[in-house]
């Protein structure tokens, strides 16, 4: 029963991440995901084969190109619904067949859209992450108490408040402080919807997770800016940090898609991640 159901996850994992990929591209681009109804080239809106698509092997199969114009399908594609197999495996041991895995999975794959919009659009779209954490709240109540940190309905609308509205006070203060925009309100109705399906507690493990991901990215792209900018304009060493846009550290990277890796992590090993930071054996 356990490799049935090992197999059941991997290929559920891989028709989910056909899904998220596609629905992450559409809305990144202001599309529907429901029309037109079969997946297309975006380089030269041939209609695709079943063959052409199939999670992960139809990549495999072309070549990573478009088999009528050649074009390149961006890598991300494959990573994503290979990532998503991943998850769906990882989830299967975590929690076993029922109801809870196949809540971890659909979330999951709310995550993964959401992600590859922010990478795409660096937006986190409403119509995702308002509905998500209304359904975030009915689903809290279906894990298992551990997993959730045994919170009650109270527990999740207070995990809510706390992910939406830290983040949006962060978010005003930076705003007020630097006088332009930091953190996005996308960003806190992402953590809206995770507090209202984790609890409090999983705010900070989210957020301390996702700057943790964040900060190599961060850095290398702070570094290739800065770099770019000083070839660009070697003579003017006297214009001011704040003038130039994007240099220095002052870079701007989507935080959506490491925000939703770390909520990932919480809602699969948040117990075991709370024991680690507490020191608790």
């Amino acid at each position: 029963m356990e490799t049935v159901f090992a197999v059941i996850a991997a290929l559920t994992g891989l028709i989910l991440g056909s899904f998220a990929t596609c629905a992450g591209h559409r809305l990144a681009h202001g599309g529907s995901v429901t029309s037109p109804a079969r997946s297309y080239c975006p380089a030269c809106d041939h209609t695709l084969s079943w063959r052409e698509n199939l999670p992960l092997f139809g990549y495999l199969l072309q070549g990573g190109r478009c088999r009528f114009c050649h074009a390149r399908i961006p890598a991300r594609y494959p990573l994503a619904e290979l990532t998503l197999v991943l998850y769906c495996l990882a989830a299967a041991q975590v929690f076993g067949p029922g109801l809870p895995w196949l809540i971890a999975a659909l979330f999951g794959t709310l995550l993964l859209v959401l992600s590859l919009i922010d990478l795409e659009s660096y937006l986190l779209p409403d119509i995702l992450t308002l509905p998500g954490a209304v359904l975030a709240l009915v689903a809290s109540s279906f894990l298992p108490p551990a997993h959730t940190l045994g919170i009650g309905w109270q527990q999740a609308l207070l995990g809510a408040a706390l992910g939406g509205g830290g983040l949006w006070l962060v978010s005003e203060l930076y705003r007020r402080l630097r006088g332009r925009e930091g953190l996005g309100l996308g960003d806190a109705k992402l953590l809206l919807l995770v507090g209202a399906l984790l609890g409090p507690l999983a705010i900070p493990l989210t957020l301390v997770g996702g700057a943790l991901f964040a900060l190599p990215f961060g850095l290398v792209a702070a570094v290739r800016t800065a770099r770019e900018d000083a070839a660009v304009d070697v003579a003017d060493e006297a214009v001011d940090d704040d003038e130039l846009n994007g240099t220095g550290l002052s870079v701007a990277i989507p935080f959506g898609p490491f925000l939703c890796a770390a909520a990932a992590l919480s809602l699969l090993y948040g117990p075991q991640l709370l024991r680690w930071w507490l020191g608790i054996g």
